[in-house]
């Protein structure tokens, strides 16, 4: 990601965010791959999410060996689960005869003038040989009106006049998932396999197929959501087959194609309780642990008794009974607090980071051009994030001995109201201010802003209660933080931590005059 031209691209699309908001959400998405933006409605929450991304065009491809005839090399990978992919039109005339090719197109016209979106040709069947012996592909024509020329590793189970073709059993038996192979043609329709994860090929593999993927999933919460049907599926008596969501199939998709970062944004997630759909992603991604250098997490099961059954999705036509979270799943998920919503749960909270959005400056917000200069809190480096580790106890021991003594101290007061934090929130906001110092910076004004945004997304949004229970916590959090010894003699921009300081006035002035404050409001 080059780091400029992210925060540039949101002020290019109309919104305006301070950059060190932009710098907390891509940081905390970093760490973990679970955060939920809250605040009123219409302060564009949902953009955040919406508009980010890498920026995987600055990635610099490296240049094919020009002494091979690279116009007739074709691309595939071996994926974990066996379902179609594409190749581009122009690789379309190097695959099929001269009549062939014609007799795709024709077939497209025809089809694209009927109106109609479905398959528009028969079976092509691509003979493929390596040094194992050989498998095959099927290639077809899709989408007339603007056609996408598909491929399936074996045959469709509701395609009962076609030619047999299938490569499943030849390539996961003499290959790993993921291996990228080069093709070569030999003639019309037959090929060899002439390299196998060369590194020139594998960038010109995520190059093409990144212009195929979508990457981004939106998914509205409605509020009927009582079960995690709405997002896994479920098996359909009637047509005995299994119902893939729109949401299972691109966690699938996402497991196929590791190379790449998925983003899912679940909006307006609080409107059913967000346990009732959500707790086994979050029982998922709480199990993952690293084991002799690998990641290891329990999988959700989408049903018992067989290793598969038979979909409706033509994507996916069969579907393993248990599936990981991918690790390269990022979702962020948007909440408003009103009469129609749900309150998050101290399960929920405890799990992500939470990034409030109450501010709203009409005056700097009818000039505000995008300028990090104006804040230090930006991203000095790159995000990589199909390189990321899960935060654990080292997290804590490489941080800082001052900010440790910090987090102790807080927790100690919180401790005396049994409103502490565990081990995994120390962990995390570990690695968060660890990631800072390599990503933002190392001064103390930036490592007290960091910390600064982990007690407000971290810490503290689980203090919900009455004047009983959270006065005292509450007064003495902010004589710690401000060093005085009045309340009322608090300015929050004299502190080092003005936005918890600001948080945490706020709160308690409202058990003042309601009796009742909620840090999420």
């Amino acid at each position: 990601m080059e780091h400029k031209k992210f925060y540039q691209s949101y002020y290019d699309a109309g919104f305006f965010f301070p950059a060190s908001i932009l710098t907390t959400y891509a940081l905390s998405l970093y760490t973990k791959p679970f955060v939920i933006l809250s605040g009123i409605s219409g302060t564009g929450k949902t953009k955040i999410a919406q508009l980010f991304d890498l920026d995987l065009d600055s990635e610099k491809m490296p240049v094919l060996d020009v002494g091979r005839n690279t116009k007739e090399k074709l691309i595939i990978k071996v994926p974990e689960v066996f379902d179609r992919f594409n190749f581009t039109q122009e690789q379309l005339s190097e695959i099929l005869s001269p009549e062939e090719y014609r007799e795709f197109f024709e077939k497209a016209n025809e089809f694209k003038n009927n109106k109609n979106d479905g398959n528009f040709t028969d079976i092509y069947v691509l003979n493929i040989t390596d040094k194992f012996g050989q498998f095959q592909l099927g290639l077809y024509g899709q989408r007339a009106s603007n056609p996408l020329v598909r491929v399936r590793y074996k045959k469709s189970r509701r395609d009962k006049d076609g030619p047999d073709y299938d490569s499943e059993i030849h390539l996961k038996a003499h290959y790993q998932v993921g291996d990228v192979l080069e093709l070569e043609k030999v003639s019309d329709r037959n090929f060899q396999v002439v390299s196998v994860n060369e590194q020139s090929v594998i960038h010109q593999y995520k190059n093409v197929q990144k212009t195929f993927l979508n990457r981004k999933c939106f998914l509205p919460v409605k509020s009927d959501w009582t079960d995690n049907s709405e997002l896994f599926g479920f098996y359909n008596m009637i047509e005995q087959k299994y119902h893939v969501p729109y949401f299972l199939e691109f966690l699938l998709t996402a497991s196929n194609n590791p190379e790449f970062p998925f983003y899912v944004i679940l909006d307006e997630m609080n409107l059913s309780k967000v346990e009732h759909y959500f707790s086994d992603i979050l029982s998922c991604i709480e199990s993952r642990v690293l084991k002799n250098g690998e990641v290891r997490q329990e999988p959700v099961v989408l049903f018992s008794g067989l290793n598969e059954l038979e979909t409706n999705s033509e994507s996916f036509e069969v579907i393993p009974s248990r599936i990981e979270i991918p690790m390269n799943l990022y979702i962020t998920g948007t909440v408003n607090i009103d009469e129609s919503t749900h309150m998050l749960s101290s399960k929920v909270i405890d799990r992500a980071n939470i990034i409030e959005f109450n501010d709203v400056d009409l005056k700097v917000y009818a000039g505000a051009e995008w300028n990090d200069d104006k804040t230090n809190f930006v991203l000095s480096h790159d995000l990589d994030f199909l390189n990321v580790s899960l935060a654990s106890k080292e997290d804590y021991q490489k941080l800082n001995p001052e900010i440790q003594v910090i987090l102790s101290d807080v927790n100690s007061i919180l401790k005396e109201h049994h409103l502490h934090f565990g081990y995994r929130v120390a962990n995390e906001v570990a690695r968060y201010i660890n990631q800072v110092y390599v990503h933002v910076g190392t001064d103390d004004n930036v490592i007290n802003q960091a910390l600064d945004f982990q007690f407000i997304q971290k810490v503290f949004p689980k203090l919900n209660g009455t004047y009983a229970v959270l006065e005292q916590p509450l007064k003495e959090l902010l004589l710690y933080f401000s060093e005085t010894k009045e309340i009322y003699d608090i300015q929050p921009e004299g502190t080092n931590y003005p936005k918890t300081v600001s948080k945490l006035l706020r709160m308690y002035k409202s058990l003042s005059t309601k009796g009742h404050a909620s840090f999420i409001e």
